[in-house]
């Protein structure tokens, strides 16, 4: 007999069809339906992940934390330090950075400043490497002076500032200014636990450097920032400072050179030499040729910036017995320097220290300012400043 095969074809093609089915049948129960088609109204849909916002404990890596005064800034989760200089420029030799690197990391100049509406902040700083001496914080709420926290002695252990019952009716704008004789580090930022950092710019500000020695860093005003002549004029000129000064530095091209790195500024004084003149026994053609490049380095970094250079201040310390040179030479080749230079240079000035500063009533030692000394200097400068814009 002989077989139908057109029946087996067909009868294998149904068989093929019928696995086809089933085998669709089966993927569209198991798998959710492809974009485009009606969704299974039965299916849960996955919930949406909202980026959660921090509150209480702040990480300290939290970039609404903004460090002023300081080019230089480290941010971990535990731990927000900064430093004045870099540290290629704190691993020059000695003889040739001219100033000690324990001052050099001390965070004169430098505060934090945050805003948040939180009911608490209690803040912790703990001691780096570095200077360590006496001082106090002050703590400002919009602006306007609200707690200082002073410490006596060397720091052995973490610094509390706790701020309690504030409020929370707006977001308030908090700054907390460090200490000038301490280098100090951020450890722990907590608010209540409902609150966060708010969203937050700094306002936009001119900007003034001071180049120094321990007069512009701040020794005779306790350790506090706040009190030194180059933060009280930067108040006065609303600008946001960035304070070079170092204690017991000589004049040094690396700390001309730092001003590389910052922003362009409004302003920069110079008030520099007499650890030259006094204990670094240098002449005064040995002071006038470093004073030169020092200037020039700052010029070259600093090109539109209105440059005040400040000769020195009243002294009782009138001359050096090693080298004969006396205080008014020191003056006079600043003087003659600038004078020569000003023939270019427009935007550099002179202003007679010794003409603001003119007594020991306003000196805590033999050269350096006390408090009303430096808020004198500050008032002195402002109105010179002031006068020649």
């Amino acid at each position: 007999m002989r077989k139908d095969w057109s029946s087996v074809k067909i009868c294998t093609y149904m068989k093929k069809s019928l696995h086809a089915i089933v085998l669709l049948f089966l993927i569209t129960t198991a798998f959710p339906l492809a974009s485009g088609c009606k969704e299974d109204k039965n299916i849960t849909p996955r919930p949406k992940v909202e980026a959660k916002e921090e509150t209480g404990l702040i990480t300290l890596s939290n970039t609404n934390i903004h460090v002023m005064g300081a080019r230089y800034v480290s941010r971990t989760p535990a731990k927000l330090s900064f430093t004045r200089f870099s540290g290629q420029t704190l691993a020059l030799p000695s003889e040739v950075r001219r100033f000690s690197t324990t001052y050099a990391l001390a965070t004169t100049g430098i505060s934090l400043q945050f805003k948040t509406r939180s009911s608490s902040i209690h803040l912790t700083f703990s001691r780096e490497s570095g200077m360590n001496d006496s001082g106090s914080f002050q703590v400002l709420r919009d602006g306007v002076n609200f707690k200082t926290v002073e410490f006596v002695g060397a720091v052995n252990t973490p610094m509390q500032i706790e701020l309690n019952a504030l409020p929370t009716d707006k977001e308030y704008v908090y700054e907390v200014i460090l200490p000038c004789y301490t280098n100090v580090s951020l450890t722990k930022l907590e608010l209540d636990g409902e609150s966060s950092l708010v969203t937050y710019v700094p306002t936009p500000k001119g900007i003034y450097i001071s180049f120094g020695d321990s007069i512009t860093h701040g020794a005779g005003q306790g350790g506090a920032t706040y009190l030194t002549y180059p933060f009280l004029l930067a108040q006065k000129l609303d600008m946001s400072l960035y304070n070079l000064a170092i204690s017991g530095a000589k004049i040094s091209i690396p700390m001309a050179e730092t001003a590389k790195e910052l922003p362009q500024a409004d302003i920069i004084t110079v008030l520099i030499g007499y650890n030259d003149f006094s204990s670094g026994n240098r002449t005064a053609t040995e002071i006038d040729n470093d004073y030169r490049l020092f200037l020039t380095e700052i010029r070259n970094n600093q090109p539109s910036a209105e440059i005040y250079c400040i000769t020195a201040l009243y002294t009782t310390n009138t001359s050096n017995a090693t080298t004969g040179m006396t205080a008014e030479e020191l003056r006079d080749v600043v003087k003659d320097i600038v004078t020569e230079y000003q023939a270019t240079d427009n935007k550099l000035h002179l202003i007679e220290g010794d003409k603001i500063i003119t007594s020991s009533a306003q000196l805590a030692d033999r050269v350096h300012l006390n408090v009303i000394g430096a808020s004198t200097l500050a008032n002195g400068l402002y109105e010179k400043i002031t006068d020649t814009e």
